[in-house]
């Protein structure tokens, strides 16, 4: 192989590397154990309060201000909503179908009427699908408030 041929293999490897590295949003990661999205699920009382990580596949990102993402369980059929405060993180549109590694405080939040009102319409069907198109009393949701996330 010639000098060219090797030089060309070795820009072609460290860019693809470059390219597989996880961009970090928000603080960066500290927690070394991570908590499956299941368990949160099974008995949120224990984990309300609580800073966790997690892993799992991005299905979902706002599109209008990347202020929140779903991200899939290990279960099936279950999912869980990463919020963070607008502007502060911004989560990439192009997520949806990448991993994502997130850490942040666990909130077990009942939403009222007036709560479930004041959600843009992105947001309320990510946290009580597609089909609510309007407040139906209260209704308690699970989610993440995220200090930090890899993509």
């Amino acid at each position: 192989m010639s000098f060219k041929s090797y030089f060309l293999l070795a820009a072609c490897a460290s860019i693809s590397f470059a390219a597989a590295a996880p961009a970090t949003y928000g603080r960066p990661l500290k927690l070394k154990e991570e908590t499956k999205i299941s368990q949160i699920f099974a008995t949120p009382e224990r984990f309300n309060g609580k800073e966790v990580r997690i892993r799992g596949t991005i299905i979902q990102v706002c599109a209008k201000r990347g202020c929140f993402m779903q991200i899939k369980s290990d279960e099936k059929f279950q999912k869980i909503m990463v919020k963070v405060e607008d502007g502060v993180i911004v989560f990439p549109a192009d997520g949806a179908g990448r991993e994502a590694v997130v850490e942040g405080v666990v909130k077990a939040r009942v939403y009222s009427e007036a709560d479930q009102k004041a959600l843009c319409d992105t947001e309320r069907a990510a946290l009580f699908g597609k089909a609510a198109q309007g407040p139906a009393g209260p209704r308690t949701v699970v989610r993440i408030e995220g200090l930090g996330a890899e993509i």
